[in-house]
């Protein structure tokens, strides 16, 4: 393990490389802390009830925000990572080695804000890392004797009590696996549950006895959940079943990729592939696999984050085919999936003028705070935004109602919905033709065996609440 400090002529392993937003560079062996004062770039927008957006109008790729409305992430081009404060107008360079600088994973807050995971330069490679913002000390973590593309591992997450790091190290230059490590156990290889094959762990809950992340399943990757072992270490991984009752090998009833997960680790996010046409998902113990919905006329859907409670999750959605414009999605059990613009505009009253929210990355623990890269829709110019919501009005309207699960998906014939309160039902067909509607609760069986394999959209209504769900008959 290699210990770095963020500044202290004679005594930095790490090179000191301060960039500045303007893009010049500080003098080797400069040992103040560089924050740097942007009045004139950062544009702050008010909306109702103390809902803000703050827009910074750089290629600054925000992945993580923490309580206190701290953002963290990277210029585009700078090899260190940077802390962004919308509120003082002013930006901070940490040190460490950003994805730009070679590096790979992201940077993520604990949940106290202090301590956040990245990657630093190890003996000979870059690995994955933690820093504390109370010492100023970048923590490299090691690897398992591989080495790719100047890497050894790289950091995806770190709990909320700031204890365990997760990520990838390399095993060799093709191959790598998921790890986790913790102070009194170490740098912890997460293993495989094929030969040759990869995995990556992308985060983990509160106390670390979660991981999720993903398993290379002969090409695509489906989710892994790696659960702490009792005696030590982690249990193997285990996928997420679409259908509880069907196969668990067969691709198209393992869930995609595990990207966030709920502080106690009882609500996980990932994103959509082949196996559920493509819509972000969770999944919970009390209601299995729920596909989030799709925005119209989107590609694929990917959860980025979910709140400490577990009932907002945020992410985004690629356009319709290569190179499109993205858009932003937050969702609730009570509010269902929402475009995070409209959302915005619509609900929040913040005028977003030219700004357009490409990608949600994070949200802040308390539901608070959501982060982000958008684009100004008049120069085409990229920048990274903070959105603040309302206090906690948006995380309390989360409990009006359940999610509603449903599956399997894709079907030959029947699909299983379970609805937990009064509500009404519709079938549409692609073309827009409503073919069933009628009243739902409980759980209910749909027979999709009359109409032709294609693509259909369950819709659920109740008194405060639509839902929206696509599934597949083939």
């Amino acid at each position: 393990m290699v210990h770095a400090r963020w500044s202290g002529c004679g005594r930095s392993r790490i090179p000191f490389r301060s960039t500045s937003v303007a893009g010049t560079h500080a003098p080797p062996g400069n040992t103040m802390k560089h924050h740097y004062t942007l009045p004139l770039l950062l544009a702050c927008v008010a909306g109702t009830a103390n809902a803000q957006l703050s827009v910074l109008p750089q290629s600054y790729w925000a992945s993580a925000v923490n309580n206190e409305g701290l953002v963290a992430g990277y210029l585009a081009g700078a090899p260190t990572y940077m802390l962004w404060n919308p509120d003082f107008s002013t930006t901070e360079d940490i040190e460490g080695v950003s994805p730009a600088g070679g590096a790979g994973g992201q940077a993520k807050f604990a949940a106290d804000g202090q301590r956040l995971s990245g990657g630093a330069m190890g003996a000979t490679a870059s690995e994955m890392a933690y820093f504390d913002r109370n010492n100023g000390e970048w923590i490299a973590l090691g690897g398992l004797g591989g080495v790719s593309d100047g890497n050894a591992s790289s950091a995806w997450g770190i709990s909320g009590d700031g204890t365990t790091v997760v990520g990838l190290a390399w095993m060799s230059a093709g191959g790598a696996h998921a790890v986790a490590y913790n102070g009194s156990e170490g740098l912890m290889d997460l293993g495989s549950l094929f030969p040759e094959a990869s995995t990556r762990a992308n985060a983990v809950n509160a106390d670390g006895t979660v991981v999720v992340g993903w398993q290379d399943q002969n090409g695509p990757w489906k989710a892994a959940v790696w659960r702490k072992d009792p005696s030590g270490g982690y249990l193997p991984n285990t996928p997420i079943l679409i259908d509880p009752t069907g196969s668990g090998t067969d691709e198209n009833n393992l869930a995609g990729e595990c990207s966030a997960i709920s502080a106690d680790g009882s609500v996980i996010g990932g994103y959509g592939d082949f196996a559920n046409n493509d819509e972000p998902w969770i999944w919970s113990e009390a209601d299995g696999f729920v596909s989030l919905g799709a925005l119209p006329n989107m590609g694929t859907g990917y959860v980025s984050a979910i709140s400490a409670d577990g009932s907002v999750v945020v992410g985004w959605f690629n356009g319709p085919f290569f190179g499109a414009p993205r858009k932003a999605f937050i969702w609730s059990a009570g509010g269902g999936l929402q475009d995070l613009n409209t959302y915005a505009s619509n609900t929040l009253g913040i005028p977003l003028g030219n700004t357009v929210l490409y990608t949600a990355s994070d949200i802040s623990p308390d539901g608070r705070y959501i982060t982000g890269t958008g684009v100004n829709s008049s120069t085409l110019a990229m920048l990274a935004y903070r959105l603040k919501l309302p206090g906690t009005t948006v995380v309390q309207a989360q409990h009006e109602a359940l999610p509603i699960p449903l599956w399997p998906n894709p079907t030959q014939d029947l699909v299983r919905i379970r609805v937990p309160q009064p509500s009404t039902l519709s079938i549409v067909a692609s073309d827009g033709r409503v073919l069933h509607h009628g009243p739902a609760q409980g759980d209910t069986t749909l027979d999709l065996s009359p109409f032709a394999d294609g693509v259909y959209t369950v819709v659920v209504r109740t008194e405060t609440a639509q839902h929206t769900m696509r599934v597949v008959k083939h």
